[in-house]
């Protein structure tokens, strides 16, 4: 009847009027109360008689062995109160002179390998005796230079299986000790083959399923019967024991995929998950977790955990005030975090409110940043700390890549990027000076998605843009991969910014001619600094004394534009460009003649199979429309033509001689009357908002 707190765990000694307290377990990573024996007391209590006050006993307890917390008192006083009233016949005095005694783990039970055969004559005996001997071979197993002297014993391993065999259902400190006994051994792959012989893996299953299905008529009956309710529920903390123990050796086991999925057939996850529901057994919770852990690293098993709500089971987990249970429940929640359905129900379940608490510890950040994908998420973090704390860590140089990479997806949600900022821009400031000093390309990437925020945040950067600018000159062209990698990200970073005085910058930083030089080398395949230029040149066209600057450059755009063809992003930049340059009416009339390339090119790209490129036509053709009776008689006829392709080809092959002038004048007309609005062209600086 293992009872575990936070750190400690309390059990009942199974031959002796004795509690054992292990208040560390450390055993190849493994953390389940008998993984190990490093730290281990036994308090020994001499006279325990049905009058004596529990109360008083647990107080004297806890003088004589400090490591137990006073959050773990009511477990204790649980525990005497099951000694005080278990059989003492069959136990062994041990002599103390005192009441209590504090004992070493080397002196628990003295069990002596060289009385192995003495032991296993007890094996036939009764129950009890049984039972001292299996204690007694669990003590041994305790000392892993024992394992391999007792693992080549074949008549202490055959007789082992056998009584778990034929009394496992009698006695649950029996057949709990001689579990552990196995586990001791399945912590060593080269005993595996020794434990898979003797079939102790399949009896473990059909202990599991035995005892999950007898655990569920004791709930029933005690919920029936308050009479009875009582030795139900010692009984089902027993039982926990023995499950938890039985999951350990399986989990070991699975170490072999083979054997994990033979166990996966026997529906070990359904088991698994019915066990999570045991909450009076952290122990029993803490084994299955790592079970499921192991088991959720695969696709088909992830299917079937996704089947059985265990989303829901495990968030429930995470709220609990239990380290090693929540490290194991965020394991598996970041697993299945990968499928879009799973980080959604997460979501939608309040896991974010969870974890946000929790993020200084590694596997809560690394949830958080799956989580962070998702708009939402982003949204429910605005009303957390964890924000603040991740800008902490970052600004004392503390902060993992996990936790700048979370950071890059907040800043995402705007609410969240002005937080970040701080309401004076010295969030920014100490991020940028940071981002420059160390050339530290994940913080750059933070700033630049601040950057693509609308209103007052742009203007935050006003007095870095000079030396972003620098940064983007100097290192864009750089053979360095990080150096050209930073210059990357200070060009997104101020490419859509439209508060700057960007016709100023151009005449101090010699922006033009750089701008022409790089865009002027095409290969042939995008270059990441090129489309980032633009981007900055379709920001800069929005006042019309910057793009009055840019008008040299159509030749290059328009190179570049026959160039990137295949690119459709690279094609809807430029289009947005060419559209902000002809809303100025003044340059309109320079750009739009009779003979404009630039008509041209937007008229091949109307239909393109693109709809971002076939809109931002649309616009653009509107506009040159208004611009003369020509132009627009021109886009209706590609228009009519366009509609009437196969009608073109019976004319083209003879069917008819020629197209009435008279229709293409109707259907100019007709057209006009659909598409031309209102004149769009604008003849001051105002900054006209971006399509994309």
């Amino acid at each position: 009847m293992a009872r575990e707190s936070t750190s400690v765990y309390i059990d009942a000694h199974p031959i002796e009027q004795a509690i054992i307290v292990r208040f560390q377990s450390i055993n190849d990573g493994n953390s389940s109360s008998f993984a190990g024996k490093t730290y281990q007391k036994i308090i020994v209590i001499r006279e325990l008689s049905s009058v004596i006050d529990v109360k008083l006993v647990a107080n004297e307890v806890m003088a004589q062995c400090g490591e137990i917390p006073e959050k773990a008192r009511a477990d204790l006083e649980h525990t005497i109160h099951y000694l005080q009233k278990r059989k003492t016949d069959g136990l062994r005095s041990r002599g103390s002179s005192t009441s209590l005694s504090d004992q070493g783990s080397a002196n628990s039970i003295k069990a002596n390998m060289e009385k192995i055969e003495d032991y296993i004559e007890l094996f036939y005996e009764e129950i009890s005796e049984k039972t001292r001997g299996t204690a007694l071979i669990l003590e041994l197993a305790s000392d892993p230079n024992n394992l391999q002297e007792l693992a080549a014993n074949e008549s202490l391993i055959g007789a082992l299986v056998r009584i778990f065999r034929e009394d496992w259902k009698k006695n649950f400190d029996l057949a709990t000790n001689i579990i552990r006994f196995f586990v001791h051994l399945s912590y060593y792959e080269s005993f595996h083959s020794t434990i898979t012989e003797h079939k102790m893996g399949a009896l473990c299953m059909t202990a599991i399923e035995h005892e999950i299905k007898r655990g569920e008529l004791w709930t029933t009956e005690a919920l029936r019967d308050d009479q009875s309710a009582k030795k139900y529920r010692v009984a089902l903390r027993k039982q926990n024991v023995l499950l938890a123990a039985c999951i350990t050796l399986l989990t070991n086991l699975a170490d072999d995929l083979s054997v994990e999925q033979k166990m996966v057939k026997r529906d070990i996850l359904n088991y698994l998950l019915k066990c999570l529901d045991s909450k009076d057994s952290p122990q029993l919770i803490l084994a299955t977790l790592q079970f499921i852990l192991k088991l959720s690293i695969f696709i088909e098993n992830k299917a079937a955990l996704e089947q059985d709500a265990i989303i829901d089971k495990l968030i429930g987990l995470v709220t609990l005030d239990d380290e090693k249970i929540q490290k194991q429940a965020m394991g598996i929640l970041f697993n299945l975090s990968f499928e879009e359905k799973n980080r959604i129900r997460m979501v939608q379940a309040g896991l974010v409110t969870h974890i946000a608490p929790l993020i200084q510890k590694t596997k809560a950040l690394h949830l958080l940043y799956q989580l962070t994908i998702n708009d939402d998420a982003k949204a429910m973090m605005t009303y957390t700390d964890a924000i603040q704390i991740l800008m902490s860590d970052l600004l004392s140089g503390q902060a993992s890549d996990v936790g700048k990479a979370v950071l890059i997806n907040l800043c995402v949600e705007k609410r969240n990027a002005q937080l970040v900022c701080g309401p004076r821009g010295q969030g920014l400031d100490l991020l940028i000076e940071q981002a420059h000093q160390g050339r530290d390309l994940l913080i750059a990437k933070i700033i630049r998605n601040i950057s693509f925020h609308t209103g007052p945040t742009q203007e935050l950067f006003l007095k870095w843009i000079p030396k972003l600018i620098i940064v983007m000159k100097s290192d864009g062209l750089s053979v360095e991969e990080n150096k050209s990698a930073f210059s990357l990200e200070a060009a997104g970073t101020i490419a859509t910014n439209t508060a700057a005085d960007w016709a100023s910058l151009c005449e101090a930083y010699k922006l033009v001619p750089w701008m022409t030089e790089v865009l002027g080398k095409q290969g042939g395949e995008r270059q990441p600094l090129q489309l980032q230029l633009v981007i900055l040149c379709g920001s800069m066209a929005t006042q019309l004394s910057a793009a009055r600057l840019l008008v040299p450059l159509l030749d290059t755009f328009l190179k570049l534009l026959h160039v990137m063809q295949e690119d459709d992003e690279f094609v809807v930049q430029l289009l947005y460009l060419f559209l902000q340059l002809i809303r100025h009416k003044e340059l309109s009339d320079r750009l739009m003649g009779s003979n404009s390339i630039l008509g041209d090119y937007v008229i091949d790209l109307m239909h393109d199979k693109n709809e971002s490129i076939r809109e931002m036509c649309e616009t653009a053709l509107v506009i040159i429309g208004e611009h003369s009776i020509e132009w627009a008689r021109r886009i209706a006829t590609q228009r009519f033509r366009w509609h009437n392709a196969q009608w073109l080809e019976t004319v083209e092959s003879g069917g008819i001689n020629e197209i009435s002038d008279d229709r293409l004048d109707e259907e100019d007309e007709e057209w006009r009357k659909q598409v031309i609005f209102d004149d769009q062209l604008i003849d001051d600086d105002d900054l006209q908002e971006r399509l994309f």
